[in-house]
C-alpha cells in the first residue's frame, strides 16, 4: 500500500550506525522492484548488499519515525558523487528521492551520478543532464550531472 508524503512529516538527517540494518533492507527491497533486473541480481546476489562504508556519507529520509529512503554522496574531484539513492517501495513516487536530491544539492555545486537507466527520468526531473556512459558490472549506464548553481532547485 502506497503512503502519502507530506513535507511536514519528512525529516532528513545523517545516517547513524543503528540505521545500517534498515538501510540494507531498503536497498535490497528497492533494487528488487525492477523486474528486468531480478535475473541479474540472482546471478550476482552480492550486488544486493549495501556497502556500510558509505554510512558517513549517507543522509536518511524519515517519515513518521520510519526510514522512507536514503542517499549517499561522496566528495570526488571537487564534486559530489551520488553513489546511492533508494526509496522504500512503500514510499516510491511520493517525493522522497527528490527531497534527498535537494538535500544533497545543499552540500555542493555539482553532483554527478552513474544512473540506473530506469532512474534517468527522475534525474532529468531534478535537473540532471546526461553526459555520456560509464561501463559498469551490469553493463553501460548513463552518466549524468547536476550543476546546482544553475538547476534552480530550492536549496532552502
Amino acid at each position: 500500500m502506497k503512503k502519502t508524503l507530506h513535507s511536514s512529516n519528512l525529516i532528513i538527517r545523517n545516517a547513524v550506525f543503528d540505521d545500517i540494518g534498515l538501510l540494507r533492507d531498503v536497498y535490497r527491497r528497492a533494487s528488487l522492484t525492477v523486474e528486468e533486473d531480478r535475473d541479474l541480481f540472482a546471478a550476482h546476489p552480492e550486488w544486493l548488499v549495501w556497502d556500510d562504508k558509505m554510512l558517513p556519507f549517507t543522509r536518511v529520509a524519515v517519515v513518521n519515525g520510519r526510514i522512507a529512503g536514503f542517499a549517499s554522496a561522496c566528495p570526488v574531484n571537487g564534486c559530489l558523487e551520488l553513489e546511492d539513492l533508494f526509496t522504500d517501495p512503500e514510499w516510491m513516487r511520493q517525493g522522497v528521492a527528490m527531497a534527498l536530491i535537494k538535500d544533497i544539492a545543499r552540500r555542493g555545486a555539482r553532483i554527478e551520478v552513474t544512473a540506473s537507466p530506469r532512474a534517468v527520468r527522475l534525474y532529468e526531473a531534478a535537473g540532471f543532464i546526461a553526459n555520456g556512459f560509464a561501463n559498469t558490472e551490469g553493463g553501460p549506464a548513463p552518466r549524468m550531472y547536476l550543476d546546482v548553481t544553475r538547476a534552480g532547485l530550492d536549496r532552502n
